[in-house]
């Protein structure tokens, strides 16, 4: 191969798009005064973010429901029971499920939304001063002195907010709740800007959890009891009046239970407490990853500016 052929070779390999490492870093050192500035510039702006942002507290109780002294017996005469067509209350496992829906659900807002400051300090609550340990409220929504609403409606929704809107912001920002099912505790937690509000919050909302479902337990058992007791009346049956005498007994310990237990359906392991340190936000956690971020932006910004001019040039 002669000189000037070797000078006309190119590797095959080689193409003029392949990234040159060197000039890259070269590019990136020129530029280090703007990514500097852009990082910076970033980093102030998260800093200033995320001391805007509110403290939030978690307050949680660790709980287990409770095993119903008469389950069993239920459990043995629920065939019966089905051909009588006598409605049993559930329990065991599937009543914890139950109870879970119910903290869960829309009407159990809005029957938690009839006690007082409940509405207003869940969708009004603009800050909270440790010092004085008092929930501040927005003005443009709840004026905390006159008890009135004062939000502006806006498409479907009224001055006062509905149990609807409540429900969201409670399922989407404040509950948490879960079964371990190997050992069936049930672990809850509200978080709120108020330490004091999440704790006395998630006492009532495990309160009224267990009341309500007292409430339907005792409403099924004295349906159950009213229809055994009529066809006890009617039925000359020796074993069939048995099985209905255990059937009521059943009913009678069901009831018995739901009138002894203020913690009915789940009983308290860990009660709720007044949490001391903020759950969130992390703004150590913030400020790293926006400056990071800014970073690599500032540093792609650079790369795009170097080699959209060279190929204008070209």
């Amino acid at each position: 191969m002669n000189e000037s052929n070797k000078g006309n070779f190119k590797d095959p390999h080689f193409s003029d798009d392949d990234i040159d490492l060197g000039e890259l870093f070269d590019v990136i050192w020129k530029g280090k005064k703007l990514i500097i500035l852009i990082t910076s510039v970033i980093a102030i702006l998260s800093i200033v973010y995320s001391l805007m942002l509110p403290n939030y507290y978690s307050s949680g109780s660790l709980l287990v429901a409770r095993d119903s002294q008469n389950s069993s017996a239920l459990s043995q005469y629920s065939d019966l029971a089905s051909l009588a067509g006598v409605a049993i209350p559930s329990s065991g496992g599937t009543s914890v499920y139950e109870v879970m829906e119910i903290i869960k659900s829309r009407e159990f807002v809005k029957h938690l939304m009839t006690f007082e400051n409940v509405l207003p300090s869940i969708m009004a609550a603009k800050s909270y001063d440790t010092a004085s340990k008092k929930l501040y409220f927005d003005p443009d929504i709840y004026d905390e002195k006159t008890a009135i609403w004062t939000r502006k409606p806006s498409n479907n929704k009224g001055i006062k907010p509905s149990y609807l809107e409540a429900h969201k912001v409670y399922l989407d920002g404040m509950l948490s709740i879960s079964l371990d099912k190997k050992t069936g505790l049930v672990s809850i937690t509200i978080e709120h800007i108020s330490p004091i509000f999440a704790k006395d919050f998630l006492a009532l909302v495990i309160r009224e959890a267990n009341s309500l479902n007292r409430e339907i337990d005792i409403d099924n058992s004295t349906k159950a009891l009213s229809y055994l007791k009529t066809e006890l009346s009617q039925t000359s049956l020796v074993e069939i009046k048995k099985s209905i005498n255990q059937l009521i007994e059943a009913q009678l310990e069901t009831r018995m239970m739901a009138s002894v237990h203020d913690e009915y359906s789940l009983i308290s392991l860990e009660p709720p407490f007044i949490p001391e340190e903020k759950s969130r936000p992390s703004r150590s956690l913030i400020v790293i990853l926006a400056t990071m971020l800014g970073g690599m932006l500032s540093v792609m910004s650079v790369l795009v500016r170097h080699y959209v001019f060279r190929q204008r040039i070209n």
